[in-house]
């Protein structure tokens, strides 16, 4: 099986400059592109309202997120960002975010649960006793 055109003397000479980054990768980073992000500013700002919103306690979503760099690249009169998707999920993953959901609880317990719990062991208890059932029977139950 064959991967391609064996490697040139350039390309050795590039992994010898590149060994240390090579052999220690960081575990977040799949390449070693490092290319100049194209609208930094944009970016910060972004960033620091998706954190602002979320210590308020505001969810935000990716269409959120869309909207709001759109916005803003229209007010810092930036023409030739499209602000897709595709962009949004590789901006958090450079900045490390990623889409949260609130958790909450659905149902809240009755004021007098553990009573009601301990009233049902003691029911099961005294059926086993009534009818001489062993406790080993009732495992689905306890």
């Amino acid at each position: 099986m064959r991967f391609g055109s064996p490697p040139t003397e350039e390309m050795i000479r590039e992994w010898r400059k590149q060994r240390k980054d090579l052999i220690k990768p960081d575990k977040i980073k799949k390449t070693l592109c490092s290319c100049a992000l194209k609208w930094p500013k944009l970016e910060e700002y972004v960033k620091n309202w998706i954190i602002g919103h979320r210590k308020n306690g505001i969810a935000v979503s990716t269409k959120m997120i869309l909207i709001e760099v759109r916005r803003l690249a229209i007010e810092m009169s930036i023409t030739d960002f499209a602000g897709t998707t595709s962009w949004c999920e590789s901006f958090m993953r450079r900045s490390g975010l990623c889409v949260h959901t609130k958790t909450i609880i659905v149902q809240k317990l009755p004021c007098e649960y553990e009573r009601k719990i301990i009233e049902f062991h003691k029911y099961v208890i005294n059926m086993r006793k009534k009818l001489c059932f062993e406790i080993g029977q009732f495992s689905g139950f306890l």
